[in-house]
């Protein structure tokens, strides 16, 4: 299982602790049932940064060189503008929850 995380930078260690955590008894319980589980939690900072997680996760898969490098920066790029476009947005009634 893959888990990304947008976090701000300063809290992504917190946040890779926290999705580990989030689905330890999932994973026990998949295990326990004969199935092989793993939970891969990725961190790309709300600015763009890209967390070691994400290194790994790309070398997990088998993703390496020219494509790993353009992976890393396409998730920086989609992970800023999105956050940028959420923070365009902060006063707009769609985004809050009543």
């Amino acid at each position: 299982m893959v888990e990304l995380t947008v976090p701000y930078e300063s809290r992504m260690e917190e946040a890779h602790a926290f999705k580990e955590g989030k689905y330890l008894d999932l994973t026990k319980e998949l295990k326990k049932d004969g199935y092989e589980a793993r939970v891969m939690p990725v961190e790309i900072g709300a600015r763009g940064f890209v967390g070691s997680s994400a290194y790994g996760l790309l070398s997990k898969l088998s993703i390496g060189g020219n494509k790993k490098t353009k992976a890393l920066r396409l998730l920086a790029e989609t992970a800023e503008n999105s956050s940028r476009w959420i923070w365009s947005r902060r006063n707009e009634r769609l985004l809050h929850k009543d």
